[in-house]
């Protein structure tokens, strides 16, 4: 700082050196020409080189600001005009600036003085106990910030700070620290109250421990316990009841009790009771105790009843009111009888082929004992039929044959005269 000082004072005096001499030579060298011919003297060779002139000898002096050095020439080379038109006459005046007017004195006197002091320069030597402009490396240079005071900083950045805002992004006020645009921080420590007026957005993880989890879920729990009633239950078990209804149930294993009853497709052996109305195709069965099936098939210890629920044998079979029993009649024998009143008939192919008669007898209509066979008729037989067959006469008379025998094909004999 002290030395930009120093600097400038220089410059201020060797400027002001240069222009009170650039002023009077010019002043000389004007009033000279404008005695002469004023209309035929172009005034451009003499300005430049008065000027070039009296800046060598000072600059080869000092160094100098070249910018403000051109910058205060100029002014009063413009001065100097303004004075010397106001003194001058009227034609003089006209005619000065007529040539005045033709020539950049500004572009020529800059051109000069850079050129002067860009040569200079590159030869100048500071005075002695000076410290030469080399010798200063401002790159290492470091200024207080006791010294800075006012104006904007631009690109700042130190050890713990990167400015990179184009615009406020941090204000610090005596009451309160306000951040213009989004907060990122790795930790963020709150001693006292936080309020957050907007969205308040948890990306991570809230520790289970932390006093604000706890107070969150107890407090959750709370209200909602405090909110339930009969009503919300109802409309809930409803609602999961019609899902039930319209999608039904997929469950892999089902618990009465603690014990399985349901495991995959298997009911498990603890189901005692049931009432099922319809089952597919059974492979297997067994039933412990009675069972009735389709209102038909009735089954006990010991008895199967089929119409009947109170079979009176092993198995007892009912149509309207025939009752048919199979049982053990004694050692080794066994049963076919009817209880009530019935007949009894065997028969095959629709025919009556044996008939058990209520009063024990036994009526058959053909029968065939080996290869002969044996039946009844009125009349003799003239039919063809197998030799041997014995047709009974079942309308006997004094005289008259018991029946008839087949000799083969179509020939019968009488056997049996009743006398």
């Amino acid at each position: 700082m002290e030395i930009d000082n120093h600097i400038q004072k220089i410059v201020e005096t060797l400027t002001e050196n240069i222009s009170v001499q650039a002023q009077a030579k010019i002043d000389s060298v004007i009033a000279s020409l404008v005695q002469q011919k004023l209309t035929n003297i172009d005034f451009e060779p003499y300005i430049q080189q008065a000027a070039v002139a009296q800046l060598e000898k000072k600059v080869s002096e000092y160094n100098i600001d070249s910018r403000k050095l051109e910058s205060k020439i100029v002014d009063k080379i413009n001065s100097s005009i303004e004075r010397i038109e106001t003194a001058s006459s009227s034609h003089a005046a006209e005619i000065l600036i007529s040539k005045m007017s033709k020539m950049d004195v500004d572009k020529v006197m800059a051109n000069t003085l850079s050129t002067i002091i860009s040569d200079r320069l590159k030869h100048f030597s500071f005075p002695e106990n000076s410290i030469d402009a080399a010798a200063l490396n401002f790159d290492q240079t470091k200024i207080s910030g006791n010294n800075i005071a006012g104006g904007i900083i631009t690109n700042f950045s130190s050890t713990g700070i990167d400015d990179r805002t184009s615009s406020i992004a941090l204000t610090l006020l005596d009451e309160a620290t306000v951040v213009e645009n989004n907060l990122h921080t790795k930790d963020l420590t709150v001693e006292g109250e936080m309020t957050v007026n907007g969205k308040f957005v948890v990306n991570g993880a809230i520790p289970t421990d932390s006093g604000f989890y706890k107070n969150l879920v107890d407090n959750s729990i709370e209200g909602t316990l405090t909110k339930l009633d009969n009503s919300l239950f109802e409309r809930y078990s409803e609602t999961i009841f019609n899902k039930i209804k319209l999608d039904g149930l997929d469950l892999n294993r089902i618990t009465l009790d603690g014990k399985e009853v349901f495991n995959k497709n298997v009911l498990v052996g603890t189901i005692n009771e049931s009432n099922l109305q319809k089952v597919g195709t059974l492979k297997e069965l067994q039933v412990s105790g009675e069972s009735f099936l389709s209102s038909t098939l009735y089954t006990t210890n010991g008895r199967v009843g089929i119409n009947t629920i109170e079979p009176s044998s092993a198995l007892s079979v009912w149509d309207e009111e025939i009752e048919i029993n199979l049982s053990k009649k004694r050692q080794n024998v066994a049963q076919i009888s009817v209880s009530r009143q019935n007949s009894l008939v065997l028969a095959s192919n629709n025919k009556e082929n044996l008939i058990l008669e209520t009063d024990g007898s036994v009526t058959i209509k053909e029968l065939q004992i080996g290869s002969m066979k044996f039946s009844v008729s009125e009349s003799p037989p003239n039919y063809v039929s197998n030799k041997g067959h014995v047709v009974w006469n079942c309308n006997p008379s004094p005289g008259g044959p018991m029946g008839w025998v087949c000799l083969g094909s179509a020939n019968w004999a009488n056997f049996g005269i009743i006398d």
